[in-house]
């Protein structure tokens, strides 16, 4: 056979297929949707699902920008470029929701909630952090019956306590210095998963602290779930009329609608000077997002939020020091 008759070259898989270029506008719009799929939660559990990722949805857009411009994409640097302003304005919004206040009372009043994960092993650190915090009053979360044992510092340290250990990933323990006046274990919905209701005394003011670990929303019944039991935490909140304290793990971003829901008609605010957007939950892992909080009620503000270290939990904990603004 001649070179004549030769057969023509035949196109390589790679020409066949959509260039890399296409492939990357293809992930990148792909990408982008969750912005505004996430704007929908109140529409499906799905979509608020999606609303949880605003960090990682700012970054991807920062990076869609520069693809854009790269590519001359002049559609796809607008759709990014508005859809980065959307989710940076949303984080903003969350970034000081309260004024700095010199109060001329005593100390502030000193809070941490940490769930410090049913299979932790690394018990002692855990709880010699807590005890290093020297907090008024502390909410653990997903403490088991392999806790009880390593609890028994805090039992001496603080006169008094609630715990409820016998739920598995949802356990919880709540120590306190103040006066205690009553206390309540509450239950909601079907999964009947505890809440601990303190009333306490603060200075000669009565103050309600309530420590709760709702459901992560992974499916429509636990979604279902999730959102009543925020909702009724709410209704709780929003039938005292006093300083309320909400505190705990509420598998929930601030910008989301459960957190909406947690908050609405209820009073409860973050009210906090420290930003309340840096994640507390997966701080390994590319979707890390901040889901543990202290909201406050009743001219209560929060004048400083610590991030607490690694410890072991897939969580770190949160330290808040709260004061009256009147």
């Amino acid at each position: 056979m001649s070179d004549a008759e030769l057969p023509a070259d035949k196109p390589s898989l790679w020409k066949k297929s959509v260039s890399f270029g296409g492939i990357c506008e293809v992930v990148a719009f792909l990408a982008l949707t969750g912005t505004w799929l996430g704007s929908l939660g109140r529409f499906g559990w799905v979509f608020d699902l999606l609303s949880h990722f605003r960090l990682q949805y700012i970054a991807v857009c920062a990076s869609v920008v520069v693809f854009a411009l790269f590519r001359r994409r002049t559609w796809l640097v607008m759709i990014s470029l508005i859809s980065l302003l959307w989710n940076a304005q949303i984080v903003q919004t969350f970034h000081q929701t309260a004024e700095k206040v010199e109060t001329k009372t005593a100390k502030p009043l000193r809070v941490m909630t940490f769930n410090v994960m049913t299979d932790n092993e690394n018990h002692v650190a855990a709880i010699e952090h807590v005890l290093k915090a020297d907090v008024d009053i502390v909410c653990l979360l997903e403490v088991d019956e392999t806790w009880r044992m390593s609890l028994e510092p805090l039992r001496v340290k603080y006169p008094h306590r609630v715990e409820e250990m016998n739920d598995g990933n949802f356990g919880i323990a709540c120590y306190t210095r103040l006066p205690l006046k009553s206390s309540e274990v509450r239950r909601f919905t079907i999964w009947r998963l505890p809440s601990i209701v303190l009333n306490l005394d603060h200075l000669g003011v009565p103050l309600t602290f309530i420590g709760a670990h709702p459901i992560p929303p992974m499916g429509g019944l636990s979604a279902h779930e999730w959102r009543e039991e925020l909702s009724q935490i709410g209704a709780i909140a929003a039938s005292i009329h006093g300083l309320v304290i909400v505190a705990g793990d509420f598998n929930a971003t601030p910008w989301c609608d459960g957190m909406r829901l947690l908050c609405e008609n209820s009073g409860l605010q973050f009210r906090s000077v420290d930003p309340v957007w840096p994640p507390t939950w997966g701080l390994k892992l590319p979707m890390m997002i901040p889901i543990d909080h202290v909201l406050v009620k009743g001219g209560l503000s929060v004048q400083k939020r610590v991030i607490g270290p690694e410890m072991g939990s897939d969580h770190r904990s949160v330290t808040v020091e709260i004061v009256r603004e009147k």
